[in-house]
């Protein structure tokens, strides 16, 4: 089999995306004692669930124009191959919230009368956010969404609040009814709980995280240049919810370094809109190069897990202790 095939064969059948799931699982339970734990199992089985959704995402809006499996798969390569994750319930509930958010979001392109999307959407992230806090950052992001989608009226903003305070005035009822006020006003978002601005997380990644945000960057940039690039060839719909996925990326991106508490997290969510716009590049390149530099990356990630092995033949050659 020569390497086209090989690649036509990652992006459109079955069989290396079930496969891909069986490494997943696999990954998490190699060198694991603890195979029983719930975190581990039920932050595995919300990954996966939303490696599927963005499948489903991709083919029922049309994210990128040919069938692919890629989003999915590239979503487990990212998440699968960092033990940071694997026990990770927060950022993996988050993100299932975000991309159940995309739903609604996807779905008002041009939609002017798309209130009932704005109010859903606002609930799922203020009931979100008594979860994870910082879930109330992405009410500008989304109504960014709808304006570039051509479905923000003052109608579907108001909307929005509604679903917000909505949530708000029921524990507001309910603690009145109960003849206890703290329990709204303890309920009510802290701002020193949604992280603490000061610190860049950047300055304390290790050699392999300079490697990891090195290549992954690389691989942001060579994807914006394809959606630049492909801009004529591709419809409209498609070009805005690219664009719309790459600002997001930027700034899940920014909250990542500056809120290093939560930096888990947001690189779980990150990695959603990083998942499609690699799956866009990589099912739409048809050159040789691109191929290879597909293979490239699976082997990259692969090899990311097994650091600490590999570090531990390559570190005494270099000197470095």
């Amino acid at each position: 089999m020569n390497i086209r095939k090989i690649h036509k064969s990652l992006v459109s059948d079955r069989f290396p995306l079930i496969l891909s799931i069986v490494i997943f699982i696999a990954l998490r339970l190699i060198g694991n004692d603890n195979w029983l734990a719930g975190d581990l199992w039920i932050a595995m089985i919300i990954q996966i669930s939303i490696a599927l959704s963005l499948l489903y995402l991709t083919q029922t809006f049309v994210i990128i124009r040919q069938r692919t499996l890629l989003p999915a798969f590239c979503y487990l390569l990212l998440v699968g191959t960092e033990p940071l994750f694997f026990y990770d319930m927060k950022g993996s509930v988050s993100a299932l919230i975000i991309v159940f958010c995309l739903f609604f979001l996807f779905g008002t392109y041009q939609n002017p009368h798309s209130q009932s999307s704005a109010f859903n959407i606002s609930l799922l992230l203020t009931l979100g956010s008594f979860y994870w806090d910082p879930l109330l950052f992405f009410f500008p992001l989304f109504w960014y969404g709808m304006y570039r989608f051509r479905s923000f009226t003052l109608k579907t903003f108001f909307a929005s609040l509604m679903g917000f305070i909505l949530i708000y005035l029921f524990i507001f009822t309910w603690s009145i009814f109960q003849n206890d006020l703290p329990i709204f006003s303890d309920s009510l978002p802290k701002f020193k709980s949604l992280g603490n601005f000061s610190d860049i997380q950047l300055l304390t990644y290790n050699l392999k995280g300079w490697l990891i945000i090195g290549f992954t960057t690389f691989l942001v940039i060579l994807s914006g240049l394809k959606i630049f690039m492909s801009g004529i060839a591709e419809k409209i719909r498609t070009m805005v919810t690219l664009s719309f996925l790459y600002v997001f990326l930027l700034l899940s991106f920014i909250f990542s370094l500056f809120q290093g508490e939560w930096e888990k997290e947001w690189i779980l969510i990150l990695y959603v809109p990083l998942a499609f716009l690699i799956a866009h590049f990589f099912t739409l390149s048809y050159k040789k190069w691109v191929t290879w530099l597909f293979l490239f990356t699976i082997v990259f990630f692969l090899a990311a897990f097994g650091w600490d092995y590999i570090a531990s033949f390559i570190y005494p050659l270099l000197g470095i202790s």
